[in-house]
């Protein structure tokens, strides 16, 4: 019985020394963290909503004269700027055309030039006839003729002034149309799909090309209509970032569709994004806040140095222990809104600058010892501070 009493008694003493020793390994450990501080910020409410990319401008290059295709020039994935020629038309026909009207006009103005001649020679000759007949040298039916010529004269002239116009009228046509045979980008593009190749036969309107815009791009956001009042009055604080980048861009300006989806109760805002870059592509897939509510000045934190346990959600601070080294005081906070990237959040015991773990705080304890390393940028003397 004194045997066994000892062993129980000398396992539980066992037991107690690791059990301190833990302890004592916890209480000492430092365990790496990243930091951020508390921001004041004046923020607004926001609702997530999502969304996709469209180009503002997508289209066919068509062939805008009928012939053979001779040149084709971009293909797949490269970028045409507004006003590169793109497609060249065989005009050959149409430069048969031209010259020929050009040498019906030439003729035409020697025929102008034909008939003015008999109109002053008809004047000359009616100015006579007018004096002889006061002078009864001739008779009226002589006279008549003498009108006759000179109206016939006049009258020739005009119409070969007229068949001139016409002609050149025709000639600026063809000179259109021999335009049109070289086919040029109408605005910055990227080519998505060629519909033919040199040496195919087109008519007008077939299409050569199928291209979207370069340059600023549509974001689609679909809102629910609950928001329609929130759009129209904060619509301007949108802020939109693409998945593929995770980069937020720059709101050039928006507009909202007249018109609700009746299936799923959304309506269309449309915000058009800065594409400096070129990275954003149409399709590609959006997330966008818009703003609910007014402007409101409150702290925040990032949004990774937000807890939860149960419905408590808490921060870890980084404060000063008794021995001087840095530890985890655990901190509840309460959840205004949450923000692209930070949480907007009341709290009474966290103010602006405070240290805040945002990385390494999966699984601290309450008054652990932390050690804080590889501190984002503006938050370096941040880190030294409570280093020291």
């Amino acid at each position: 019985m004194f045997d066994k009493t000892f062993a129980i008694s000398h396992r539980y003493a066992v037991f107690s020394a690791v059990a301190v020793t833990v302890s004592a390994s916890l209480a000492t450990a430092q365990v790496p963290v990243r930091v951020e501080s508390v921001q004041r910020q004046t923020v607004q409410q926001r609702h997530a909503v999502t969304g996709s990319l469209r180009p503002v401008a997508r289209g066919n290059v068509a062939a805008i004269e009928s012939g053979q295709l001779l040149e084709l020039k971009p293909r797949e994935g490269e970028m045409i700027r507004k006003g590169d020629i793109v497609a060249r038309v065989d005009s050959r026909r149409l430069q048969a055309q031209l010259g020929e009207a050009v040498a019906e006009k030439a003729i035409a103005i020697a025929d102008l030039a034909s008939a003015k001649a008999q109109l002053t020679q008809a004047k000359a000759d009616l100015t006579r006839a007018q004096k002889l007949i006061h002078q009864n040298a001739i008779g009226q039916q002589e006279l008549d003729a003498f009108q006759a010529a000179y109206d016939i004269a006049k009258a020739t002239i005009d119409s070969t002034t007229s068949r001139i116009d016409r002609i050149e009228q025709s000639i600026r046509l063809i000179q259109v149309r021999l335009d049109d045979t070289v086919i040029r980008a109408p605005y910055d593009a990227s080519v998505v799909q060629r519909q033919i190749e040199p040496g195919d036969w087109v008519q007008a309107g077939d299409a050569l090309l199928t291209i979207v815009s370069t340059g600023p791009i549509e974001a689609w956001l679909e809102v629910p209509e609950r928001f329609v009042q929130a759009v129209d009055l904060f619509g301007a604080s949108v802020s939109v970032r693409a998945r593929a980048t995770q980069q937020e861009s720059n709101v050039l300006s928006t507009r909202r569709v007249a018109d609700v989806n009746p299936r799923v109760r959304t309506l269309s805002f449309i915000v058009t994004l800065d594409n400096p870059d070129g990275l954003l592509s149409a399709g590609m897939s959006v997330d966008g806040w818009i703003a609910t509510t007014n402007e409101v000045q409150t702290e925040t934190v990032h949004k990774n140095a937000v807890n939860r346990s149960g419905n408590q959600p808490f921060v870890y601070r980084v404060s000063k222990g008794a021995a001087a080294e840095s530890q985890a005081e655990r901190v509840p906070i309460d959840i205004l809104f949450e923000l692209p990237d930070r949480v907007a959040i009341r709290s009474a015991q966290l103010h602006e600058g405070d240290c805040v773990i945002v990385e390494g705080n999966e699984r601290l304890l309450p008054g652990q010892n932390v050690a804080i390393i590889n501190t984002p940028a503006g938050n370096d003397e941040l880190a030294r501070a409570h280093r020291n």
